[in-house]
């Protein structure tokens, strides 16, 4: 999975982190293009190396308004020192509960509020329309960690039964999603996870892999109904 579109976790003391790391940084100046800033987002989707994402990252420190320049700088020296770690860091979390909420509000794109519970999401509807959806997954579960991961179908996806697909073992399912065009996000309980995509006309499956109180050998929560299908038209 695409380590920059995990979502991460924003809670009283991830906030107050921000804070003090944001700022810890040399301020950067970006151009302050703001549609280029959201499109690199948007392909940070897609980016699975190292190089891709600071390949991303460069295009979105140079593209950034000023009011998220220099947490964007940190982020982008943060994992060329690190790679992927850096996304799962305390300092990256940190920097990441700053960027994702401000994309999720000046990005263009329709605002898509989710909500997970154990063991369902609730507020995704039965169809959404074509073009950019920001996705704001909020895990009001007691105890239970949870994510969301949309990925459109392919043509023999669309075609199956998604409980039947998701039984399908994980190194064969590349026949049935298609994995460029997809958004992963994941929370802690009263976590927030926050992720834009370009949604294409077709069908698009979305689902928590976590397992059953975080076990090894626990049920995915998609077997325990955290799975589902919106159409996009």
């Amino acid at each position: 999975m695409r380590r920059i579109i995990q979502l991460l976790v924003v809670s009283a003391l991830t906030a107050t982190t921000v804070v003090a790391f944001a700022g810890a940084g040399q301020a950067q100046t970006g151009t302050g293009d703001l549609a280029t800033f959201c499109a690199a987002r948007i392909e940070a989707n897609s980016a699975e190396t190292k190089a891709d994402n600071i390949a991303v990252l460069t295009k979105m420190v140079g593209s950034a308004p000023a009011a998220v320049s220099t947490p964007m700088a940190d982020l982008l020296a943060l994992v060329k020192k690190q790679g992927d770690k850096a996304f799962e860091s305390k300092e990256g979390t940190a920097l990441l509960a700053t960027l994702e909420p401000y994309i999720y509000d000046n990005c263009p794109g329709k605002q898509l509020p989710v909500t997970a519970i154990d063991y369902e999401y609730q507020g995704v509807p039965a169809t959404l329309p074509a073009g950019i959806t920001k996705i704001k997954m909020t895990n009001a579960a007691p105890k239970e960690d949870h994510m969301m991961a949309m990925v459109k179908l392919t043509a023999a996806g669309e075609a199956m039964d998604l409980d039947k697909l998701l039984a399908i073992p994980q190194k064969k399912q590349e026949k049935y999603f298609d994995f460029s065009n997809a958004a992963f996000m994941e929370a802690k309980p009263g976590g927030v996870g926050y992720s834009p995509i370009n949604l294409t006309p077709g069908k698009y499956a979305y689902m928590c892999f976590f397992p059953e109180g975080g076990k090894k050998n626990g049920k995915p929560h998609f077997l325990l109904g955290m799975a589902g299908t919106v159409t996009v038209s």
